[in-house]
């Protein structure tokens, strides 16, 4: 939904300007929660600062709760659905795309996706009806046991209710929490971090009466999809989307350049960013219909039955 121009110029994070997590964690309607340390299994969580309408602003008078949201990592076991950028170190502007991670994170092969990323789900979450998205596919192949993805929660009714997200209640955020890693640094890459970044949806409303809505939903990603094609429910305007400007929910993976310092002919080095292509988000972002439990059988846009 449209948040008022102060708000989004606060929110807008363009490739050359990235900024702490901390900061996105303030300015952002969801954001990471931390920084995640090199080699270490790490518990983070989605950061939901407040609920639907007004951008966290009680005064507006409008108190429209969250009632579901889903998030897909760009860990799919083919490369070819994530796109990684060599970012420059100093101002964040992208210096090309690679294939995949293979050359700067151990344990990624050429020729397959981050499939060690290390997601785990984790419960309680923010609502109490919780449906892991699983890569069935990886049941194949190289992978033995199937491929956390993401995952998609909801607030009911049945079988469980949860507690509402007020909008008004800003002073306290909501964590949506899960788990990654450890990720490490290959001793010979120049990489100093890895910008994992998550593509996420806050649902306001549901059913086919809200399809055209533009309040029914918050949307984050970096830019428009195929079926994610409404800049009415992005943090930002079609025309702003193209003249740069973009924000994702980023988890920051920060080298540890005391026991893994980067080799002298790396120079300043560089920072790399990992993020869902258009075709997964598509096909893995939207909460299905008469899945999971209770409330998820309902249509949350773009889902279609």
């Amino acid at each position: 939904m449209k948040r008022n121009k102060l708000a989004k110029q606060l929110a807008l994070l363009s490739a050359a300007t990235w900024v702490s997590i901390t900061a996105q964690n303030v300015l952002a309607h969801t954001g990471i929660r931390d920084v995640v340390p090199e080699g270490v299994v790490a518990y983070n969580a989605f950061n939901v600062s407040h609920g639907c309408d007004g951008n966290g602003d009680s005064s507006v008078g409008r108190t429209k709760n969250i009632i579901a949201m889903s998030a897909l990592f760009p860990n799919a076991a083919d490369p070819a659905l994530a796109v990684v950028t060599k970012l420059d170190p100093t101002t964040g502007a992208p210096m090309g795309t690679l294939a995949d991670l293979s050359d700067d994170i151990a344990g990624v092969v050429a020729g397959v996706g981050f499939t060690g990323l290390g997601l785990n789900t984790i419960q309680p979450n923010l609502f109490a009806n919780f449906v892991p998205k699983i890569d069935k596919n990886t049941l194949l192949g190289a992978h033995a046991t199937p491929l956390k993805r993401g995952y998609f929660t909801n607030n009911g009714p049945l079988p469980y209710a949860s507690a509402p997200i007020f909008q008004e209640v800003t002073s306290s955020a909501a964590f949506s929490p899960f788990a990654v890693g450890p990720i490490n640094f290959k001793t010979t890459s120049c990489a100093k971090s890895l910008k994992v970044r998550i593509a996420e949806v806050n649902y306001c409303l549901s059913g086919k009466a809200s399809r055209k809505n533009p309040a029914r939903a918050d949307v984050w990603i970096g830019h428009l999809t195929t079926k994610f094609n409404d800049a009415n429910v992005m943090p930002y305007s079609q025309a702003e989307m193209e003249s740069g400007l973009v924000y994702w929910p980023t988890m920051t993976v920060a080298r540890d350049l005391v026991k893994n310092p980067l080799d002298p002919a790396c120079g300043a080095g560089y920072n790399l960013a990992i993020e869902p292509a258009d075709a997964d988000i598509d096909a893995n972002l939207p909460i299905p219909y008469n899945e999971g439990k209770g409330g998820a059988r309902q249509l949350y846009w773009p889902t279609s039955n």
